[in-house]
């Protein structure tokens, strides 16, 4: 298979099962189905027809608005699509024709879904953190067996999980019992077990990384956020350990590189 028809192959994908994970989005949080009733408009419940489900294009022809009654559609369903799209090529393109692929962008789609509801609602559920994590400790083992030294493949991944849990665990228990103060969520820990489980099959080197990145990421929005709205306010962190992962995951040779260069 060649590259380009990979990466096409993907992007395609990537649209529909992000149509889908705009349903997780809405319904997850409700407490909903994510399976019945079929996807239909808020307001005046008329069932959405195919031609009206098209990923991205659809929104585009119906300018935005519900065919039947008009209703605003909003933006951030063709853009959880396109968004979703994109990390999926992303992940083709770092790791090729291979499971690798194929598991990262199940993990992107996962954190595209957990950050959008963070950043909505200030929450990451357990009905999608506790299966995400189960299925990252179960979903490494084929492909650990894949390689020259899978124990250790296994054990790099299933300890960077729990390490990294412990680690924003501790954390977290600071804030509140020292400090006095809320931090960071109990999601946040969950999420660090899926999140230290993939980042740790390929380095565990990468966990402190992706630590790093995130409180990047997370001081300089908070910076922007109170010069903005001239107060200190609470705002999500899953987002941002989410996006410094998948920074950190798509950069990872390089990353790598540097770190032999500077351990030999």
């Amino acid at each position: 298979m060649t590259t380009a028809t990979l990466l096409t192959l993907l992007g395609a994908f990537g649209l529909v099962v992000g149509s889908f994970l705009n349903v997780v989005i809405v319904r997850v949080p409700a407490g909903e189905s994510i399976l019945r009733p079929p996807s239909r408009c808020p307001r005046c419940h008329t069932p959405i027809a195919a031609r009206d489900n098209v990923p991205v294009l659809s929104w585009l022809i119906l300018r935005g608005r519900c065919r039947g009654c008009g209703e605003p559609i909003p933006a951030g369903y063709p853009l959880v699509e396109a968004g979703n799209a994109l990390l999926w090529v992303l992940a083709g393109l770092r790791f090729g024709a291979t499971g690798e692929a194929l598991a990262y962008a199940a993990l992107f789609s996962v954190l595209l879904v957990l950050s959008v509801i963070d950043a909505e609602l200030m929450i990451l559920p357990n009905a999608i953190t506790y299966p995400a994590a189960v299925a990252s400790f179960l979903g490494v083992v084929p492909l650990a067996l894949g390689h020259d030294d899978p124990l250790g493949k296994l054990a790099g991944a299933w300890l960077s999980g729990l390490g990294f849990a412990g680690f924003l665990l501790a954390l977290l228990l600071f804030w509140e019992r020292v400090l006095d103060r809320d931090g960071m969520g109990g999601g946040d820990v969950k999420l660090a077990l899926t999140l230290g489980v993939w980042l740790g099959y390929l380095h565990p080197v990468l966990v402190v990384l992706a630590v790093l990145a995130a409180s990047l990421l997370g001081t300089l929005v908070g910076l922007v956020v109170i010069a903005v709205r001239r107060r200190n306010e609470a705002f999500p962190f899953g987002p941002w350990l989410a996006l410094g992962a998948v920074a950190v995951i798509l950069a990872a040779d390089p990353l790598l590189g540097l770190y032999d260069l500077s351990a030999a």
